[in-house]
């Protein structure tokens, strides 16, 4: 399945990101730690990408925390 890199959002205080990615036909965001490896792929099936960019833009600012 081909994945395509919408959008990178950097994390506020850290040298973390969040990519969102839009895989088949729905997105999914991936967060990397500040050495660049991967630590959480949260999917968000039958989302629009202007709901998953600003989950991601949240997360890089600080509001959304991640759980797990």
């Amino acid at each position: 399945m081909t994945s395509t890199v919408i959008s990178t959002y950097l994390h506020e205080t850290s040298k973390a990101k969040a990519d969102v990615v839009l895989e088949g036909d729905s997105y999914k965001i991936n967060y990397y730690d500040a050495r660049g490896e991967l630590f959480k792929t949260e999917p968000f099936p039958g989302k629009s990408v202007w709901y998953v960019e600003s989950a991601a833009e949240n997360w890089a600012l600080g509001i959304k925390q991640l759980n797990g």
